[in-house]
């Protein structure tokens, strides 16, 4: 199950190389071990933490062993320390600790670790927070052990001084000339250069705000319809028409990324209806703090605004 999960590195990967360079950078340092990779779904958080987990640098400096752990697989502290127990080849006999298996197999590694949590918000807000900050402390007090998170959000996990990536409000979107190479590189040998469908892309991917996962899924339209033919299907159909394959899932649909958002940090009511009215203006709210109120009466407002803003569904 885990190794199904397990993304492999992405080939195409445009526009985040000074990120990477920063995440290598921070991880070699002999003072900072904990990076967070933050910000909205789609954002290529996970990839970003790929790159960073193979280059050469973090390879070297990590050789007692570097795993990686899809969280989306795991909702509280026991099922993660099962999972962390399994990428690191550890047996358990019959009335063992798996906690002390796992911390006696920290404990005396002779090489610094690094584990990757990716996609951490799953464990985070499914219920057990106490449980998984606990354990998450407890791994991060150990010195041969560093820590990258991946999650939705603007803030990292607990109490641990980390290290950030991209902007306050986590990893932003691509630049307009990245976003085009990936788009290309994307779409292969499909895609048929003119001047004229130059400039379509060039609109496409300004209507899509330079999303990678929003860019990757486009293009994929181009190995089968025109680049008109998908002009218009976007300008029809939105965020329904930037999915792939049969069964939807968070790297497969954006819709299925938004909607586990609205899930998993349990966005209902009138946090809802506040997500509603901001995804039909273009251009948000400006001066929010100072419109908002004007727009929504009630006084639980800024506590809806805070959990749009905690799930980067807003920033």
């Amino acid at each position: 199950m885990i190794e199904s999960a397990t993304p492999t590195v992405p080939i195409v990967f445009k526009g985040r190389e000074d990120l990477v360079e920063q995440g290598v950078n921070i991880l070699c340092q002999q003072t900072l071990r904990f990076l967070a990779i933050l910000g909205a779904g789609g954002m290529g958080k996970t990839s970003l933490a790929l790159h960073i987990m193979v280059s050469a640098f973090v390879k070297d400096k990590f050789a007692g062993g570097c795993y990686f752990i899809p969280c989306e697989l795991f909702e509280d502290a026991e099922s993660l320390v099962q999972g962390l127990l399994h990428v690191m080849e550890l047996s358990v006999q019959e009335n063992q600790s798996k906690q002390k298996i796992l911390f006696n197999h920290i404990q005396t590694a002779h090489c610094d670790l690094l584990i990757v949590f990716d996609n951490f918000e799953t464990p985070w807000n499914h219920g057990d927070r106490i449980g998984v900050q606990n354990l998450l402390e407890k791994i991060a007090k150990h010195e041969k052990v560093s820590l990258i998170v991946t999650m939705r959000g603007p803030d990292g996990p607990g109490d641990i001084s980390w290290e950030r990536l991209g902007n306050q409000s986590g990893i932003p979107t691509l630049l307009p000339v990245p976003a085009k190479e990936a788009f290309k590189a994307f779409a292969g040998n499909k895609l048929q250069s003119s001047d004229d469908s130059e400039s379509q892309i060039d609109s496409l991917l300004h209507q899509l705000e330079y999303v990678p996962l929003a860019i990757r899924l486009s293009a994929q339209h181009v190995k089968r319809v025109q680049l008109k033919a998908l002009t218009r299907m976007w300008e029809k159909g939105k965020t329904s028409i930037l999915t792939e394959g049969p069964m939807p899932g968070r790297l497969t649909s954006v819709s299925f990324s938004i909607d586990l958002s609205i899930q998993i940090f349990r966005i209902e009511g009138r946090t809802l209806e506040l997500l509603a009215v901001i995804s039909f203006l273009p251009d948000g709210i400006p001066f929010w703090i100072e419109n908002l109120p004007q727009m929504f009466q009630g006084e639980e407002l800024n506590f809806n605004v805070s959990t749009l803003l905690e799930s980067s569904l807003i920033y």
